[in-house]
C-alpha cells in the first residue's frame, strides 16, 4: 500500500463547468497539488477524461464512493486542435470521483489500485 500520510492540496471541480475545464491550457502544477474530480450521479464506464488544451502530463486515479482507487493511468498531452481527436481515458467501470496529479506522482510514492484517498482534518470528499 502506498503512504497513508501523502498529502496533495487539491482543487475541487464539483459543476460541469469546472470538470469540462479542468487543468487546460496551465503550463505547470505544483508537486504536492492536484484536481478532484467530483460526479453526483456517478460517472458511468464510458465516461472518461480526454487531455484537450492540456499541456501537462497527468496521472488520473478514478474514484469509488469510499475514496478507494479503481484505476490508475497515465495520460499524455493531446497535440490535436480537434477535441474528437484526443484520446479518451476510461477506468472501464462507474466511479464517483477523479483525482488529477503530475505524471509518475502515483508510482513515485507507490500508490496503487486498492489504496484509498481521504480528506484530511475532516474536509469531505463527498
Amino acid at each position: 500500500m502506498g503512504d497513508p500520510q501523502r498529502p496533495v492540496r487539491v482543487e475541487v471541480a464539483s459543476t460541469p463547468e469546472q470538470r469540462a475545464r479542468g487543468l487546460m491550457e496551465r503550463d505547470r502544477l505544483a508537486a504536492d497539488a492536484g484536481m478532484l474530480f467530483r460526479f453526483d450521479p456517478p460517472a458511468p464506464a464510458e465516461q472518461g477524461f480526454y487531455m484537450y488544451r492540456t499541456r501537462i502530463p497527468l496521472d488520473i486515479a478514478f474514484l469509488d464512493a469510499d475514496g478507494r482507487i479503481l484505476d490508475i493511468q497515465t495520460m499524455t498531452p493531446c497535440e490535436s486542435r480537434v477535441a474528437v481527436l484526443c484520446r479518451v481515458y476510461r477506468p472501464g467501470q462507474g466511479y464517483h470521483q477523479a483525482l488529477e496529479v503530475n505524471a509518475g506522482y502515483f508510482r513515485r510514492h507507490g500508490i496503487r489500485p486498492g489504496d484509498r484517498v481521504r480528506p484530511a482534518r475532516g474536509d469531505t470528499c463527498r
